[in-house]
C-alpha cells in the first residue's frame, strides 16, 4: 500500500489529528496531568477552600503577566514591571497613612505607573536604549527610590490604621461582591482589557506587525517608535494597577515586596506559548500559564518544599518554553 493510498484511511487521518491536537495542546494537557498528581499526594490541594485561596493569589501575578505578555508581544522586555508595582503600592500605603483621600490612593499610583511607562517608552522608542538595559536602569531608579523614602525598606502598615480609614481601600483585596472576591473580578476585567488590546483593536494589529517584522510594519507606514513605546506603558499601568491590588489584599506595603512575582510572571508568558498552537505569546495563554505557577507554587508549599524547589521549576519551564519553541520553528 502506498503512502498516498494510506493518508486516505479514516483512521490514519483520525491518528494525524490526534498527534495534531497533542503538538498543540499537548503542554495544556501535561499541566493539568502534573496539578492532578500534586493533588492526589496532597488531597487538600483540591480543596475548595485552597482552590479559592490561591485565585485570589494568583490575581497579582495575573495582572502582572498580562502586561509583561503585551510588551513581549513587540519583541521587548521589561524588567521594571515588579518595580512599578512595588512604588504604586507603597505610594497607595503611604498616602493613606498620611490621611489622604482613598480616591487618590487609587489614581495617584495610576499616574505614576503611566509616567514610568512613558520615561521607558521615551528611553527604548526615541533614545534607542535596548530594553533590558534600559528597563534594568528604570528598575534600579525605582529601587532606590523606595529605599530613600522607607529610610531602608521602614514598611507602610495599613491594617493596624483604624478600620473606618482603610476600609474602602482594603475592599478590593479582602471582601467580595456578592460570592465572587473582588480581586477575580478586577482580575477578570484585566484579562478583558487585555485580550481587547492584544486582539481587536488597531494597535493589535499593528503590534503584531511590528512584533513579526520590524522592517515591514516600517514600510507599510506604521509608526513603529509609538507602537513598541506603548507596550511599556501598558505593562506599567498594569503593573500599578497589580500593586495596588496587592497591598490591598496584604495590607502592608514594603520596597521589593513585589519582586518574588518576576520570574513568576516570565514563567507564565513563556508557559503561555506552550498552550498556544503557534507557539506565540498570547493572553489567554499567559493566563493559563499564570495559574499553573500559582497553583504548582502552592501545592509545593503544602508538601513542604521551599522557594528553591519553585524557582529552580518556574526556571525549568522558561527553558522548555523556549526549547519547545524553537523546535516548533525548526519544524
Amino acid at each position: 500500500m502506498s503512502l498516498q493510498s494510506t493518508a486516505t484511511i479514516p483512521g490514519w487521518r483520525q491518528g494525524d489529528k490526534i498527534k495534531d491536537l497533542l503538538r498543540a495542546y499537548g503542554a495544556v494537557i501535561g499541566m493539568i496531568l502534573v496539578l492532578g498528581a500534586v493533588g492526589a499526594i496532597q488531597p487538600g490541594f483540591l480543596y475548595p477552600a485552597n482552590v479559592q485561596s490561591v485565585l485570589g493569589q494568583s490575581t497579582i501575578l495575573v495582572i502582572m503577566s498580562l502586561g509583561l505578555t503585551i510588551a513581549m508581544l513587540l519583541r521587548g522586555v521589561d524588567l521594571s514591571f515588579a518595580q512599578v508595582a512595588d512604588v504604586a503600592g507603597l505610594m497607595a500605603a503611604a498616602l493613606i497613612v498620611h490621611g489622604q483621600p482613598i480616591w487618590l490612593a487609587f489614581v495617584a499610583p495610576l499616574f505614576l505607573g503611566l509616567l514610568i511607562g512613558c520615561f521607558n517608552a521615551a528611553l527604548m522608542s526615541y533614545v534607542g536604549i535596548p530594553a533590558i538595559i534600559g528597563t534594568l536602569g528604570t528598575m534600579f531608579i525605582i529601587r532606590s527610590g523606595e529605599l530613600i523614602y522607607t529610610h531602608g525598606a521602614e514598611p507602610q502598615i495599613l491594617f493596624t490604621l483604624p478600620r473606618r480609614v482603610t476600609h474602602n481601600f482594603l475592599f478590593l483585596g479582602q471582601q467580595s461582591v456578592g460570592p465572587v472576591p473582588a480581586l477575580i473580578i478586577l482580575a477578570v476585567v484585566m484579562i478583558v482589557v487585555a485580550w481587547t488590546l492584544a486582539s481587536l483593536t488597531p494597535f493589535a494589529r499593528q503590534a503584531r506587525a511590528v512584533g513579526s517584522n520590524v522592517r515591514a510594519a516600517y514600510l507599510a507606514g506604521i509608526d513603529i517608535r509609538l507602537v513598541f513605546g506603548a507596550g511599556f506603558v501598558i505593562s506599567a499601568l498594569m503593573s500599578a494597577v497589580a500593586g495596588i491590588a496587592l497591598v490591598s489584599r496584604t495590607g502592608i506595603a514594603m520596597p521589593r515586596g513585589a519582586e518574588p512575582y518576576m520570574l513568576d510572571a516570565f514563567a507564565a508568558v513563556y508557559l503561555g506559548t506552550l498552550a498556544s498552537p503557534r507557539g506565540m505569546m498570547n493572553i489567554p495563554g499567559t493566563v493559563i500559564g499564570a495559574l499553573f505557577v500559582a497553583f504548582l507554587g502552592n501545592g509545593l508549599t503544602l508538601m513542604g518544599l521551599g522557594g528553591a524547589y519553585h524557582y529552580a521549576l518556574n526556571g525549568g519551564f522558561i527553558l522548555l518554553a523556549m526549547a519547545v519553541g524553537a523546535l516548533r520553528r525548526d519544524a
